[in-house]
């Protein structure tokens, strides 16, 4: 399992997210304040996976 931090870009909070990672897909998100974090990260993991 792989763990990314990150700060959050789909809102004004800015939230410091934890992103656990296995096999090219989101297990868990956590650190974010609303569903936008959620959503940001499983954008950013799956450009990193398409930029491969």
């Amino acid at each position: 399992m792989e763990k990314k931090i990150l700060s959050c870009k789909g809102c004004p909070n800015k939230c410091q997210l934890e992103i656990e990672i296995e096999n090219g897909e989101v297990l868990d998100v956590t650190g974010n304040r609303c569903m936008k974090g959620y959503a940001y990260a499983q954008e950013i993991v799956n450009s990193q996976e398409n930029e491969l």
